[in-house]
């Protein structure tokens, strides 16, 4: 009777000791200023673009959803099969939401690799009028600009080379930088 006694407090003690621990969750420790693996204040479109990638990698919906403007558009261009020929496509938002949630579901693993920046330019604009263009970053920018070509590893088999056009803009709300606009150029 002792002895059932002292195996069931001592099973209950080894539980309660272990029972708070998550054996598959990472071991904490220091991953940079902040303690994130991205950047939740979004000050510059880099942030924006190390954010995405980082979204992409750890398939994050969560937190690509805060990196795309709700004015935001997609645009591709859709070959033509027949006679070699094409046209450009767009989506929004919630399209673009949708499908990039469909393609961190289906492929594991995705790596993303920015290359280069082969162009970028920041702008002020209020309203419809651009009031000054720059080609390097300024603090009173409102709007950027910025080509990267990039590599993206979808599962063992699939690699996506290309460019990309991002469009970005900062909210006079919250002032964080957000994409508004992916014109994709990219070839498999």
């Amino acid at each position: 009777m002792i002895r059932t006694v002292v195996t069931a407090v001592f099973t209950f003690f080894l539980l309660t000791a272990t029972s708070c621990h998550n054996i598959f969750a990472p071991e904490t420790g220091d991953i940079g200023k902040s303690g994130l693996l991205y950047n939740p204040v979004m000050s510059r479109p880099a942030h924006v673009l190390e954010n995405f990638r980082y979204a992409y990698i750890y398939r994050d919906s969560l937190v690509y959803s805060t990196l795309i403007d709700s004015q935001f558009v997609f645009v591709y261009y859709e070959p033509d099969d027949e006679g070699g020929g094409g046209h450009y496509e767009s989506w929004p938002r919630d399209v673009e939401l949708r499908a990039t949630g469909g393609l961190f579901r289906a492929f594991r693993p995705i790596d993303l690799i920015w290359n280069s920046t082969l162009d970028s330019s920041f702008s002020y604009i209020k309203g419809d009028t651009l009031l000054k263009t720059q080609k390097t970053w300024f603090d009173s920018s409102n709007y950027a600009e910025i080509v990267k070509s990039f590599q993206l590893n979808l599962g063992d088999n699939l690699v996506i080379i290309g460019s990309a056009i991002f469009n970005f803009s900062r909210s006079p709300w919250d002032n964080q930088w957000r994409i508004v606009k992916w014109h994709d150029e990219s070839s498999f």
